[in-house]
C-alpha cells in the first residue's frame, strides 16, 4: 500500500488508522505548502489535487473516510461486524464530512495562511467559529453517553474524529471551541500508543 500524505487533518485520520491496524504502508509526502499537489505527477493520481490518496494494488481511494471504510472492510478490525453497525459508522463519518470539517477548515484558515503564506479572511474564520459549536454539540451528546464514538470500543470512526477532538489545535486556530465531553475523548486518543505525534502539532493546516 501507498499513502500520499501531508500532516493535515484528513491525511492524519488515515495515518492514525494504519498505525492502529498495524498495516505496513509506504508514505509518500506531498508538500502542500510547495504546491506539489498541483504537479502533473500527483494530478495523475488524484485529478482533484487533494490528499490523502491510498493506493492498494488496483484500488485507488481519494477520500479519507472512504479509505477508513475500506480498511475496516478489508481487515475486519476496528469496524462494526453488522450491517446496522456499519451504517452507524458511516453515519458518523458522513456527519463529520458534511457538518464539521467545512467549518473546522474555516476556523483553521489562520493556521493555513501562516503555513502557505496567504492572507487571512477573517470573515470566513468568524463564520466557522460561529457555526462549529453546533455540530460539535451533537458529538458532545454522543460522547456524553459513550467512551468512544460508536460506544465502548475504539473504532476507525475515532481515527476520523481525532484531529477535530485534538483540543491542542484549537487555541492556535482562534479560540477553544471543543466542547467539554469531547476533550476527555481527545485526551484518550492522544494517550493511545499509536497516536501519531504529528496529530498533536498546533501549527498544521
Amino acid at each position: 500500500m501507498k499513502l500520499y500524505h501531508f500532516p493535515s487533518p484528513n491525511p492524519q485520520k488515515v495515518t492514525f488508522a494504519l498505525l492502529e491496524l498495524g498495516l505496513d504502508c509506504e508514505k509518500i509526502p506531498v508538500d502542500l505548502a510547495k504546491g506539489e499537489q498541483r504537479e502533473p505527477a500527483f494530478l495523475a493520481v488524484n485529478p482533484a489535487g487533494r490528499v490523502p490518496v491510498l493506493v492498494d494494488g488496483d484500488v485507488t481511494l481519494r477520500e479519507s473516510h472512504a479509505i477508513l471504510a475500506y480498511l475496516g472492510e478489508t481487515t475486519g478490525r476496528l469496524w462494526p461486524a453488522t450491517a446496522a453497525g456499519r451504517a452507524q459508522a458511516l453515519q458518523w463519518l458522513f456527519f463529520l464530512s458534511q457538518h464539521i470539517m467545512p467549518h473546522a477548515g474555516e476556523v483553521a484558515l489562520r493556521i493555513r495562511a501562516r503555513v502557505v503564506g496567504i492572507p487571512v479572511d477573517e470573515a470566513t474564520v468568524a463564520r466557522g467559529e460561529k457555526a462549529l459549536p453546533t455540530p460539535l454539540g451533537v458529538v458532545e451528546g454522543q460522547l456524553a453517553k459513550n467512551r468512544w464514538m460508536l460506544g465502548s470500543d475504539f473504532s476507525l470512526v475515532d481515527c476520523a474524529y481525532c484531529p477535530v477532538l485534538n483540543r491542542r489545535a484549537w487555541p492556535a486556530a482562534g479560540r477553544r471551541v471543543t466542547p467539554p465531553a469531547s476533550r476527555p475523548c481527545g485526551d484518550r486518543q492522544r494517550r493511545r500508543r499509536r497516536f501519531p505525534a504529528e496529530n498533536s502539532s498546533p501549527h498544521k493546516p
